[in-house]
């Protein structure tokens, strides 16, 4: 936002962030007490957005930029649009657990046991995304096997990274960027990029219906997936979505990625029992 800010010195970025399970909560509440007072969405929950779209509580809008992004990262009808790719990876600590030793697959992951962790979908939204694909594609066995060998749950991505930096596990589950971003300071991280795909969120952008600051929103959301916008991504670390911006160093590329499909309508619509079984199991 500041980068934005310096270019359009005219509007003024407030930010609340959270995480996508305690926006979406704040958005309810603000739907009952006459609507929901953002003007823009931009979360790791992609199943929300759909909810928002059936709803009618989403602006169409489709950017400009918006040619230059795959068209499987964005709602045909410009309700919302991908605006980063946020990857669900394994990360190992390599001086918790030799390379060669770690998981290569998530079919893997769980046999490490207590010295696995992963992030909570009650918390985080692309955790959330990240259990119901697994739930879709095979039921809930790997979560029974997670449980039984003792695979942690920790609150969201950040802790499990910071966990893992910290050596309380040897590997987690845990957002690539953040990773990438410890490693940078030194932390003795690995990206493992599994071998059965990656779940990969497109992250969306999109502006509520009913905001004020339309022209205001537009070009916010005209300038993270301008070229300018996602070049200042990658120095965070972010794989761009747009195809003619390099990613950052010794990270693939979107079209060079391996993507799991993810159910986003099904799990959606299945939000609430997935989280209820998932606490009934993980948590307790």
């Amino acid at each position: 936002s500041e980068a934005f800010m310096k270019k359009r010195p005219d509007i003024k970025v407030e930010i609340f962030r959270s995480g996508s399970t305690e926006v979406g909560a704040k958005l309810a509440a603000e739907r009952e007490v006459g609507g929901i007072r953002a003007d823009l969405l931009w979360l790791a929950d992609a199943p929300i957005y759909y909810e928002l779209r059936d709803k009618g509580e989403l602006a169409q809008y489709v950017s400009p930029e918006a040619k230059n992004i795959p068209n499987d990262l964005k709602d045909p009808k410009g309700f919302f649009t991908g605006a980063r790719l946020i990857n669900m990876i394994i990360a190992v600590n390599k001086e918790v657990i030799p390379l060669k030793d770690a998981p290569k697959s998530w079919k893997n992951f769980p046999d490490i046991g207590k010295k696995a962790a992963m992030g909570n979908p009650l918390y985080s939204g692309s955790n959330f995304v990240t259990v119901a694909t697994f739930v879709k594609q095979d039921g809930w066995g790997w979560f029974e096997k997670a449980r039984a060998k003792g695979v942690a749950v920790v609150r969201g991505n950040s802790e499990a990274a910071t966990a893992l930096a910290g050596k309380e596990f040897g590997v987690a589950m845990t957002l690539d960027y953040i990773v990438a971003g410890l490693m940078k300071k030194g932390a003795p991280l690995e990206i493992i990029w599994p071998q059965d795909g990656v779940i990969s969120v497109p992250s969306p952008i999109a502006i509520i219906k009913n905001t004020k600051q339309l022209e205001a929103s537009k070009a916010f959301v005209d300038y993270v997936l301008s070229r300018e916008g996602q070049e200042f991504l990658v120095k965070q670390e972010v794989i761009p979505v747009r195809g003619d911006v390099k990613p950052p160093e010794g990270q693939p590329s979107a079209s060079q990625i391996k993507f799991i499909p993810i159910p986003y309508e099904w799990a959606a619509e299945n939000a609430a029992a997935i989280r209820e079984k998932f606490e009934k199991l993980m948590l307790h």
